[in-house]
């Protein structure tokens, strides 16, 4: 079997599996980890995720395998043309944007895309839709450069910040307009007591359960997990502890300016950090909007 027929095996197997679960006679989910909805962005973007814990993955792997979503490759390739990255020449394909960009960058790029896509819906409140997105691509963005020296755990907190509020999108889908009022009531505040009391768990321990449902990297869901832990941070794995103070960082100012206090010999300067994340974060925030 060549390797792009195995991709595209591997597409179709995640495409199954992100089909809904079978729920008991009664119509409940017969499990708390079992997920009431398949993942919300497209299948792709599983593949990706599993394929980073692969040392041995090429940049050509990761090219086939975005170019097997057409609408993923098309996004991607209008994001790598537009002005922000000022490119000299057009890019015409997935190849050509990894040599150029590199591997990290064009996964990181398509990551996005396809995570933005349940904000998209028309069924999903505006005004959620953007706080929220402009909060996940914050956090993503800061999460990786708060880890120095170590690609690999740069980019796992990369992805685990773009994730870790999968538990609030997983409410939103589900319970619509009163999971905005909730935010409305609370826009500054942990809404999670609410959540708790409204629709029986809360979204970091909610989305914990679901990206291990749908088979991502455990250490993906440990971050979701533990986002909102009690310090001190040094109980948490350096992916942890980046997407803690990442997360802050991106919430309301009274988070960001004790964040910024902290003094950790594991992560970068925060102040240093948010400088430097300011114009990827607006690049990404603007791929709400198509």
């Amino acid at each position: 079997m060549s390797t792009q027929d195995c991709y595209k095996s591997e597409y179709r197997s995640a495409q199954h599996e992100s089909s809904p679960k079978s729920t008991t006679p009664e119509g409940a989910t017969p499990s708390a980890k079992r997920p009431l909805l398949p993942p919300p962005f497209p299948a792709v973007a599983v593949q990706l995720i599993r394929q980073m814990q692969d040392p041995n993955v090429s940049a050509g792997d990761v090219g086939k395998l975005i170019e097997l979503d057409p609408s993923l490759t098309a996004s991607l390739l209008r994001l790598v043309n537009s002005p922000f990255f000022g490119m000299r020449r057009q890019i015409a394909g997935v190849s050509d944007a990894v040599m150029v960009l590199g591997m990290g960058a064009v996964r990181r790029m398509v990551m996005s895309l396809a995570v933005v896509t349940p904000l998209r819906h028309a069924d999903i409140d505006p005004g959620f839709a953007r706080t929220q997105w402009h909060h996940t691509v914050s956090c993503a963005a800061l999460a990786r450069r708060l880890i120095e020296d170590d690609s690999a755990a740069s980019d796992l907190a990369f992805t685990a910040g773009l994730l870790h509020d999968m538990g609030q999108v997983h409410l939103m889908q589900i319970h619509g307009a009163a999971y905005a009022a909730l935010h409305a009531e609370m826009p500054d505040g942990d809404v999670r007591v609410l959540e708790a009391e409204r629709f029986g768990q809360t979204h970091d321990s909610l989305g914990a359960d679901l990206l291990e449902a749908w088979g991502l990297p455990q250490a993906i869901a440990d971050a979701a997990r533990h986002h909102h832990a009690e310090p001190p941070l040094s109980k948490l794995t350096l992916v942890q502890q980046a997407v803690w103070v990442a997360n802050r960082l991106a919430g309301s100012a009274e988070d960001a300016v004790q964040v910024a206090k902290l003094s950790t010999d594991t992560l970068a300067p925060v102040n240093q950090v948010v400088d430097e994340a300011r114009s990827e974060i607006e690049t990404l925030a603007s791929l709400l909007n198509g």
